[in-house]
C-alpha cells in the first residue's frame, strides 16, 4: 500500500473522531459527516474506506451509533426500497442460557428493523412494533435485545434475494466490527502509554522499565497486525478470499483482547476502576467479540473448513501487488 493511501485513511479516521467529538446541538454527528450518504457509494474503494473509517473512530471515542445495522442493511435497500438510514439490521448474538438473540447497536427509534431469517427471507418491521430489552453492557454502547412478541413475521424479502444481501450485510459488518475492535484497542493502549510516562517508581517513569515496555510493545504489532489486515480487506473488498471476512474478525477479537489485557497489567490498580476508562474499552471490544462470531466460534469453524477443503485463505500476492 502506498504511502498516499495510508495518508488518506488516517485523514479519514482523524476526520470522523473530530466530528464524533464536536458539539451538535442534538443533531446527529452521521449528518453532519454525511456518513449515510456514502452507503449508496460502497463500490467505490475511497468512499468505502471514509465510510468503515467512522468505526475506528467510534471505538477510539467510545461513541455510540446506529451505523453498524444502517451498514448491514445496505445490502437489502434496493429490494424494501428504502433509502440509507431509515433500515436499520439486526445482529444474531450468541446467549449461553437463551440462545441466539437478535440485537440491534445505538438508538434506532423511528427506524424500520431487518428482521433476517437465513433460509426463509428477510421482513422489515418497524421499531414501534417490537420490544427493545437494554442489555447491561458497559463501554458506553447502547444495546438492545429485540423482542418480536406479538408482531407476525412476514418475509418481505424473498430468499433467493436475501442471501447475496445476507452475505454482503456480513461481510460488512464484521469489517465494521473489526475496525472498531481496532479502535477501542488503540484507546486503551494509548491510556497505558500515557500511564507509563507519567506514573513513577523508584524515581523514574515505569515506562523506562523493560518489563513494561516489553508489554507496551507487544499490545502495539498486535493493533499493527489488525491495522495491516483490516486495510487489506476494506480495500479489496469483494476481490479477498473466501471467508475472508471470518478471518478479520477473528484476529480482531482475539487481537483486541489481548491488547486491551496488556494495557490493564501496564495500568495496575488504577485500570480495576470504575472511574477509569480502560474498562469502557475493554467491554466495547468483548461486546463486539460476541456479534457475528467470537474469535473462539470463528478460529474453530476456520480451522474445520480448511481441513475439510484446504482451501488457501489468503489473499493473491498478485492482488495485493496490485493495489
Amino acid at each position: 500500500m502506498t504511502s498516499v493511501t495510508e495518508q488518506a485513511d488516517r485523514e479519514f479516521v482523524d476526520a470522523a473522531c473530530l466530528a464524533l467529538r464536536a458539539p451538535t446541538d442534538g443533531g446527529d454527528p452521521l449528518d453532519a459527516l454525511g456518513w449515510w450518504d456514502l452507503l449508496s457509494e460502497l463500490s467505490d474503494r475511497d468512499a468505502r474506506a471514509a465510510a468503515l473509517a467512522l468505526f475506528r473512530a467510534q471505538g477510539r471515542e467510545l461513541f455510540g451509533s446506529a451505523a453498524l445495522g444502517g451498514l448491514m442493511a445496505q445490502p437489502f435497500l434496493v429490494a424494501t426500497g428504502l433509502p440509507p438510514g431509515s433500515l436499520v439490521a439486526t445482529v444474531s448474538r450468541w446467549s449461553p442460557r437463551r440462545g441466539e438473540r437478535l440485537v440491534v447497536v445505538g438508538d434506532v427509534a423511528g427506524a424500520a428493523l431487518l428482521i433476517d431469517r437465513p433460509g426463509h427471507g428477510a421482513a422489515v418491521v418497524a421499531s414501534d412494533q417490537v420490544e427493545l430489552h437494554p442489555v447491561a453492557v458497559a463501554g458506553r454502547l447502547a444495546m438492545y435485545e429485540v423482542e418480536l412478541g406479538p408482531c407476525i413475521w412476514t418475509a418481505t424479502v424473498a430468499e433467493r434475494t436475501a442471501e447475496p444481501a445476507r452475505a454482503r450485510g456480513r461481510f460488512l459488518g464484521r469489517l465494521a466490527m473489526a475496525l472498531e475492535i481496532l479502535g477501542a484497542a488503540e484507546g486503551a493502549l494509548a491510556l497505558a502509554v500515557a500511564h507509563a510516562a507519567t506514573r513513577e517508581q523508584f524515581g523514574q517513569p515505569i515506562g523506562a522499565f523493560q518489563a513494561v515496555r516489553h508489554l507496551l510493545a507487544w499490545a502495539r504489532t498486535d493493533c499493527v497486525a489488525l491495522e495491516a489486515v483490516t486495510t487489506v480487506a476494506v480495500r479489496l473488498d469483494e476481490a479477498t478470499p473466501p471467508r475472508h471476512d471470518e478471518i478479520v474478525k477473528a484476529l480482531a477479537g482475539r487481537n483486541g483482547r489481548r491488547v486491551c489485557e496488556r494495557a490493564l497489567q501496564v495500568l495496575g490498580a488504577i485500570g480495576f476502576t470504575t472511574e477509569h476508562d480502560h474498562h469502557h474499552f475493554h467491554s466495547r471490544v468483548l461486546a463486539l467479540d460476541a456479534l457475528l462470531g467470537t474469535s473462539a466460534e470463528l478460529t474453530h469453524a476456520l480451522g474445520a473448513w480448511f481441513r475439510e477443503t484446504g482451501t488457501d485463505p489468503a489473499a493473491p500476492a498478485a492482488v495485493l501487488l496490485s493495489e
